[in-house]
């Protein structure tokens, strides 16, 4: 962060176990001092101290060590020009850094008002939180009280690995809290309950419900499909205890809105079972391991050439649906020395133009891409005749055979 710039630290690394450090932070200017204690590394708890000296404003009374942080930034100081931070001692035991934490104050002399400490010390471990007791309606052990929420962690998270669960961060747990959970609820404890679900303004079938994401779940419906009907409901109805069981993107609600009216749902038959009922395109679909737009552009299709879907049998149904239809244009090209050549675009032009003998053979060099440009100017594409062929390929050279066209599309040539 660019207002914490690089301040040193005298610091040794933090150890992998659990450890408390009792550190002092020194202003510059007149070396008032203030004493802390934290078991993150020093930068995440410097980072936090102006961090609520930057968007807290409130906090911190003047004396403070947050005064004097916010003073700094004003005059354009980052926290390294003004400030100075080092470690002073090391424990393992909570306990111990309490006792340490308020025998560096006294030694120091950071107390206030000849530093920053307003309280002597040993109260807390690293925060305000840390300094109140916590009790705890544990499902298991009943009420359990902790000397503070640190504790309660400490505690939670022991729990947690016996399980086999992975244990909660402090800062989740702290988040929470600073949101409004309760301390069962921000520890894991017990389910939070928050005020999306539980309502008391929809129902389903005339019979009131109270969490959206319970009858989503109920009638196997996803919650958001649950909330676009009641964002549709409110909208379009005005209804007080909105229903809904009640889809409002059929045709009678889209009429009445002066919408068009939207189509039914395709009935075909199922893919693979004969005696299954029938779907619909997006299930088809699924069962027939096609896109959802290509059993659309199929079935419309069949739909609109003479005839239509009327006459076709189950069988019949599905080969036109599912098969893929081969729409590979044959060429034959007569060579010069009385061979012939037979197959689609794409594999004639690559036999002619890998056969270094055939490519030696024609008078116009052409490569693919002109290849293909003279074949869409034939006017008698896709179904060309031997003379435009021999043209397109370069076996005979001058001006295509017919009258000249522009060239049309080139979907066909691509196959």
């Amino acid at each position: 962060m660019p207002y914490l710039h690089s301040f040193p630290l005298n610091v040794p690394p933090v150890p992998a176990a659990r450890t408390w450090r009792i550190y002092r932070i020194t202003r510059r200017s007149d070396g008032r001092g203030y004493v802390g204690v934290t078991c993150r590394t020093l930068v995440t708890r410097v980072t936090a101290h102006v961090h609520l000296a930057r968007r807290h404003p409130h906090l911190g009374r003047p004396g403070t060590l947050a005064a004097a942080i916010r003073a700094a930034l004003d005059e354009g100081l980052c926290f390294g020009q003004a400030f100075l931070v080092e470690a002073l001692e090391d424990t393992a035991s909570p306990e111990e850094a309490r006792l340490l934490e308020r025998s560096w104050i006294a030694r120091l002399g950071t107390a206030w008002p000849g530093g920053f400490n307003v309280q002597p010390g040993g109260a807390s471990l690293g925060g305000p939180a840390n300094a109140v007791p916590v009790t705890l309606n544990h499902p298991r052990r009943g009420l359990v009280h902790y000397p503070s929420l640190l504790a309660a962690i400490t505690s939670t998270g022991e729990e947690r690995r016996a399980a086999g669960q992975p244990p909660l961060s402090g800062g989740l747990v702290y988040a929470r809290r600073a949101m409004g959970w309760s301390p069962e609820e921000a520890l894991g404890l017990q389910p939070h309950q928050d005020g999306r679900s539980l309502r008391d303004d929809v129902c389903w079938e005339g019979r009131p419900t109270t969490s959206l994401r319970v009858l989503a779940r109920a009638r196997g419906i996803a919650p958001a499909t649950l909330r676009s009907r009641l964002h549709r409901a409110r909208r379009r109805d005005g209804a007080a205890l909105p229903d809904l069981a009640q889809d409002r993107r059929r045709s009678d609600h889209r009429l009445a809105a002066g919408q068009a009216a939207r189509p039914p749902w395709l009935a075909l038959p199922h893919p693979t079972d004969p005696q299954g009922p029938a779907v619909n395109a997006a299930a088809f679909a699924r069962l027939a391991g096609l896109p959802r737009a290509t059993v659309l552009h199929r079935y419309h299709a069949l739909a609109t050439r003479p005839g239509g879907i009327t006459g076709l049998t189950r069988a019949g149904l599905l080969e036109a649906l599912i098969r893929r239809p081969c729409r590979e244009i044959i060429l034959r090209l007569r060579l010069p020395d009385g061979r012939t050549l037979s197959g689609g675009v794409r594999a004639l032009v690559r036999q002619v133009l890998e056969d270094a003998e055939l490519a030696a053979g024609r008078p116009e060099p052409l490569g693919a891409s002109a290849i293909r440009a003279r074949l869409r100017r034939l006017p008698d594409w896709p179904r060309p005749g031997e003379a435009g062929i021999a043209w397109a390929f370069g076996f005979r050279p001058g001006t295509p055979p017919g009258r000249n066209e522009e060239p049309g599309s080139s979907e066909d040539l691509d196959r």
